[in-house]
């Protein structure tokens, strides 16, 4: 398949800078650039923050345990971490 695409002088000329350092040709290298783009979108789009991102900050706090030791751990944990609770 054919596809033309418009380029600024400065990508056109780090395109050619790169091709010619890697000794590769500038069609290889948009290819590969295409390929590789689309695959980290796609992985992206489907990860494990990406799912769940509207469901991050709709909790609340828990609170503190009832065991000492445990309110303990909980109170410096809070501290450490600036919790608000």
């Amino acid at each position: 398949m054919t596809l033309s695409v418009r380029l600024s002088e400065e990508d056109e000329s780090l395109l050619e800078i790169t091709a010619h350092r890697l000794g590769r040709n500038k069609s290889a290298l948009v290819r590969q650039a295409v390929h590789e783009l689309c695959h980290k979108l796609i992985h992206e789009e489907q990860s494990a923050y990406s799912m769940g991102k509207e469901l991050f900050d709709q909790g609340v706090l828990s609170e503190a345990p009832t065991k000492p030791l445990k309110k303990q751990i909980w109170e410096k944990l809070h501290v450490k971490h600036g919790y608000i609770g």
